[in-house]
């Protein structure tokens, strides 16, 4: 049973994706207490969930977790149940979303925290779009679906790390004139700034081109790009998984009320010319708005084509629109409108009053630089409305109140307070989310058909290539096969440079391995006994331990040794030791990996005090030995793994500190 729940301030839902055990649960529940009227009973109807059910059921916790938070400053953060059900709590711009299901906590909070991440992908703090807009909804489920898909199965997204494809020299380079090309063919697209363009195959990385200005694409971005192209597949029909039951919303719920047009124009598809070449069954090009992280901003509106140009080859193009600043802007003014509607100033309250002022005035003179249209008089409308609201709140008492200095906010200031919190969300969503994607059709369009010609030669290649990047079986000049036989009794293994998050890992495909002859005794052979659903355990267990500060460890079962190790260099290689931190910062410290927060770059930061993270290189290492394997054997392996995994991986820049 699993489900992800959205709750705004009165409590309402205005998200909820959840699986037919959840549904039956819940009218089992609703029938117990008599919330079903007649001829509901029958607990198999589980297409749809009633929002008042799910409310009147909910509602006691919401609340209960609301008056714990905003009363006592100690919110709940999770919940266990006598029947095994746990129920997780985590709250972004104001709205409490809500893992319910039979996993252990820890997944529970990661799969909450992954659906926090995607909203603000989507739509940054506008959560209740959800509720009115079918099409962000269904991209949410789509992200999500496509997210527990790989983390089932694709190594790269249960360690949160990007793999890359391994090609050789000539291939890796057409594809890379291919996409530089495709950026040039961009450059006409107005109020946009093309900045990179990338190949994937399979979940793996083919190629990736930046302009020169371009800020440079994280790796959770590009973990959640490849999400964009998986989730398209699902909206294909590619798997045949049941559709999510969905809680019925009524027509009048989709109706925006803050005088701001709800605007489909900012994602959707585009058909591709008929006689585009190579594009066989494809051709439909899809765009989205979303909300990237940079070293800039938080969230940086960028807007995304992608297409498949053949089974398992997809395009995405990423333009950053040009409103970078008038987020940081209006995102400054609701931050600290929130934190004057919290209350917990802590004598800043004239530094937050001069924030907003300036983030007002700012905004204002930002719009003027948007091209004249619809789009312009949407924006200056909106902000001309903050403005508005903004005087009349200052000339409601909001500086007498914040030189007081007292916590509690006057009545009259928190209605005037809340009132422009909307608003201001409303004007972003009007600059940063409502972008037309229709004005770049036949650039995108153009680009795609070049694309798809210029690769056509290398489709098929690719498709099998990526299906065995880095399996145990491959014979070329130095495979990974032979590189394992300088590890007797090695099994598998995951690397991770966590400073670039990029993984270098053999491909499992166990079934394959269960052919190899008995008696054979390669690296191949040996895999036999591993499983998937054993790495995947090793590394939950890794994690488990990570999260309690310990960097290193060994354990084993019945067949296989595991160890996994985590460690730190200064830029010259040089091995940096982590003294000890206190409990309560390891506590507050992100979920290990990426998708969410990033875990290593947060953790350095409370470790090396002293020192720009940026500098401090890190890296990550699991490795599975047959039981037999004794501890100095797995350790001198893990150093010579360290030491040499370039070999295989590609040049690094310096030698890894001893583990040890």
């Amino acid at each position: 049973m699993l489900a992800v729940l959205i709750f705004d301030q009165l409590n309402d839902v205005v998200y909820l994706r959840c699986d037919h055990k959840f549904v039956r649960h819940v009218r089992a529940m609703a029938h117990a207490q008599r919330l079903l009227g007649d001829g509901q009973v029958d607990l198999d109807l589980v297409t749809q969930l009633d929002p008042n059910i799910v409310v009147q059921l909910f509602s006691p916790l919401v609340t209960s977790q609301r008056i714990m938070a905003t009363q006592f400053n100690n919110p709940y953060t999770s919940i266990s149940c006598q029947d095994g059900t746990n129920v997780v709590f985590k709250e972004y711009a104001g709205y409490l979303f809500v893992g319910v299901g039979n996993q252990e906590e820890s997944q529970l909070q990661r799969i909450v925290s992954v659906a926090i991440r995607m909203v603000q992908l989507i739509v940054g703090p506008c959560v209740t779009i959800l509720k009115k807009s079918e099409e962000k909804c269904s991209l949410l489920d789509s992200l999500l679906e496509a997210w527990q898909n790989l983390y089932g199965r694709e190594q790269s997204y249960l360690v949160e790390a990007l793999e890359r494809l391994v090609v050789n020299a000539e291939l890796s380079a057409a594809a890379v004139k291919s996409l530089a090309t495709v950026i040039d063919m961009m450059k006409p697209c107005k109020d946009l700034s093309p900045c990179h363009a990338l190949f994937f195959v399979r979940n793996k990385l083919l190629a990736l081109y930046s302009s020169r200005s371009a800020p440079e694409l994280s790796a959770s971005d590009l973990l959640f790009l490849n999400l964009m192209v998986a989730a398209s597949q699902i909206k294909d029909g590619d798997y045949t998984e049941d559709a999510a039951p969905k809680v019925a919303v009524t027509p009048e719920e989709k109706r925006e009320d803050d005088g701001i047009e709800l605007d489909s124009s900012d994602s959707g598809e585009f058909c591709s010319s008929p006689n585009t070449p190579s594009l066989e069954s494809q051709g439909k090009i899809r765009s989205n708005v979303l909300l990237l992280r940079t070293d800039t901003c938080q969230l940086t509106p960028h807007l995304v084509h992608h297409e498949t140009l053949s089974d398992g080859l997809s395009l995405v193009i990423v333009s950053e629109v040009n409103r970078t600043q008038m987020s940081i802007q209006l995102l400054t003014l609701l931050s600290g409108l929130e934190e004057m509607l919290s209350g917990e100033l802590n004598g800043r309250g004239k530094l937050i009053l001069d924030a907003c002022d300036a983030a007002v005035k700012k905004s204002q003179e930002l719009a003027k630089r948007i091209p004249k249209g619809k789009a312009f008089e949407r924006v200056e409308r909106a902000l001309q409305q903050v403005q508005y609201r903004w005087d009349n709140l200052k000339r409601s008492g909001l500086e007498d109140w914040l030189k007081g200095g007292d916590s509690n906010v006057p009545t009259r200031v928190d209605a005037s307070l809340t009132s422009l919190v909307d608003l201001t969300r409303s004007a972003w969503r009007a600059a940063c989310l409502c972008i037309s994607a229709s004005s770049t059709a036949s650039q995108v369009e153009s680009a795609v058909a070049m694309a798809s010609e210029q690769m056509a030669d290398y489709c098929h290649f690719l498709e099998v290539k990526a299906l065995r990047n880095m399996t145990l079986g491959c014979r070329s000049t130095l495979t990974i096969n032979k590189y394992l036989e300088d590890f007797p009794g090695l099994v598998h293994f995951l690397y991770i440079d966590r400073s670039t998050h990029q993984l270098t890992s053999p491909t499992l495909l166990p079934d394959e391995a269960a052919d190899v002859p008995q008696d054979s005794d390669t690296p191949a052979s040996r895999t036999r006994s591993l499983t998937v659903s054993r790495v995947w355990s090793m590394v939950e267990f890794a994690r488990s331990h990570l999260s309690k500060g310990h960097l290193s460890l060994m354990w084993k079962d019945t067949t296989f040794n595991y160890a996994y190790f985590l460690w730190f260099e200064d830029s010259s290689s040089n091995p940096l030791k982590v003294g000890e931190l206190d409990e309560n910062v390891i506590e507050a410290l992100p979920l290990p990996g990426i998708l969410c927060d990033d875990f290593y770059r947060a953790f350095c930061t409370q470790a090396f005090p002293g020192m720009d993270p940026s500098r401090i290189r890190i890296y990550e290492l699991f490795c599975v030995h047959l039981g037999l394997a004794t501890s100095p054997c797995v350790l001198e392996h893990t150093r010579r793994l360290a030491a040499t995994i370039w070999e295989v991986a590609g040049s690094i820049d310096a030698n890894p500190a001893d583990l040890l």
